[in-house]
């Protein structure tokens, strides 16, 4: 099935420019620990870096869309073909699904949905008079399928940068803006409406759908993979089929409904605590290994960072 020959064999997508997402994030002099994201993104990188890792390097892996049983085979080929060890690849699995799909080939991590490293302070609940029912901030690409919004009253849409192919028909809306938001006015069109709407099948866990729970927005999103619905509750959300009606109809009853903007907020909040502390956790535990005695909590505190994994750096010979 797979490839054995390491020059011939090709994943299924490589990161497309020479900048790697890839970020030191822990150094002593006993141990390593980098942030990376996905695996077979960062094939070459991997093929040509992997014999200068050090016996005391971990990696913790952000998986940044959803992986299907295909995909996490091809990741298990890939550490198998390079010789990589699964002990010192810490995975961060979006929700359950991913985590029983990569512990099945030996993979190991915990239930860390990269959603929970937002800053939530970025972001707030504004008193603000109700303009539109339902917004989606999305790019335009098909995948988002604005077109299960074509129902929907008095909708906002904010579309941000995509590449590659852009949808041609969008539904009927009162609002789109013309050129770039800053965060302070996306928050403020956040404010003015009352829903906020996620309408794609697979992707990631999609850093808008916590964006709006964190402005205090209900969520009306159809079934979806990849990790979003892990921050979905009965009072915060209504996952629905993905039709027009459906989704219209979800956007009527959440609208129509009263629902507590700060306790919203808060139930994300306090997820994301949770699922911080998991990777916290996971953290110690590579310290420990090391002999290092350093109080993970006290350097995650003290070196937060929105997003947690934000830079790209095509200089690995720096480093390795």
């Amino acid at each position: 099935m797979w490839e054995k020959d390491i020059e011939l064999f090709k994943p299924s997508y490589v990161w497309p420019n020479p900048a790697f997402h890839f970020r030191l994030y822990y150094e002593s002099d006993k141990c390593r620990t980098f942030l990376i994201e996905n695996i077979a993104h960062n094939w070459s990188w991997l093929k040509e870096y992997r014999h200068r890792f050090r016996e005391n390097d971990f990696f913790f892996v952000q998986l940044g869309w959803y992986f299907d049983e295909h995909l996490v085979q091809e990741c298990n080929h890939i550490f198998e073909i390079l010789g990589l060890r699964k002990d010192r690849f810490m995975f961060m699995f979006p929700d359950f699904s991913a985590k029983t799909m990569f512990e099945y080939f030996g993979f190991k991590g915990d239930i860390v949905n990269h959603n929970c490293f937002l800053d939530e302070n970025l972001f707030k609940v504004v008193e603000s008079e109700k303009k539109y029912d339902a917004i989606y901030t999305a790019r335009l690409a098909p995948f988002k399928r604005h077109h299960l919004a074509s129902k929907v009253e008095n909708l906002a849409l904010i579309a941000g940068n995509t590449s590659g192919e852009l949808i041609k028909d969008l539904p009927p809306h009162k609002y789109i803006n013309e050129s770039h938001l800053s965060p302070e006015e996306v928050i403020l069109k956040l404010s003015e409406s009352k829903v906020g709407l996620l309408l794609s099948e697979f992707e990631g866990a999609c850093y808008s759908s916590s964006e709006y729970l964190l402005c205090g927005l209900p969520v009306v999103s159809t079934r979806s993979h990849g990790g979003r619905d892990i921050w979905y509750n009965a009072y915060n959300s209504i996952v629905c089929d993905a039709n027009p009606d459906s989704v219209a109809e979800a956007v009527k009853h959440l609208a129509s409904q009263k629902r507590d903007p700060f306790r919203i907020r808060d139930m994300h909040i306090s997820l994301a605590k949770e699922l911080r502390d998991n990777f916290i956790q996971m953290h110690q535990s590579s310290l420990r290994a090391c002999g290092d005695n350093s109080d993970a909590d006290d350097f995650y505190k003290k070196n937060f960072r929105h997003k947690l994994l934000t830079s790209e750096n095509p200089e690995f010979s720096l480093i390795f």
